[in-house]
């Protein structure tokens, strides 16, 4: 027969390894979202910067379109948002948005450089996009 003393000490330790059980889930639990947060996190910023650069040459077309900018055939210009990324020097300002947390940068081709046909300009944007958790 077993002594009483021997069977609290049993219902002692089932408790105590229950309770380490669900700590251990618990904490395997919260490393799961704690990732899956950081990836969620990344994904929609590197989604921002993307539609940032298209917001970029939207608005290089458009002032292009109205004739308020240029194309060359001397040279490539640059239009920048928040500073030009590449060091140099901007030809034209889009205008910050409190929005927009990216450096823009949309390179003006000058005119029929690379195989543009003529009385068109290449286009390539760029965003400073760095992720910081």
């Amino acid at each position: 027969m077993m002594n009483p003393a021997h069977k609290k000490g049993t219902a002692l330790f089932i408790v105590l390894a229950t309770i380490l059980i669900i700590v251990v889930l618990a904490n395997v639990i919260l490393a799961i979202i704690s990732s899956q947060s950081r990836l969620t996190h990344h994904q929609v910023s590197r989604i921002q910067a993307q539609y940032a650069a298209q917001a970029g040459l939207v608005y290089t077309l458009e002032q292009l379109r109205l004739g308020n900018w240029k194309v060359d055939a001397s040279s490539d210009k640059y239009a920048c948002m928040s500073g030009c990324i590449d060091s140099v020097t901007p030809t034209y300002i889009i205008p910050t948005d409190n929005d927009l947390k990216y450096q823009i940068q949309v390179k003006i081709w000058k005119a029929g450089a690379g195989n543009s046909p003529q009385g068109t300009a290449r286009l390539d944007a760029k965003v400073n996009y760095t992720y910081t958790p």
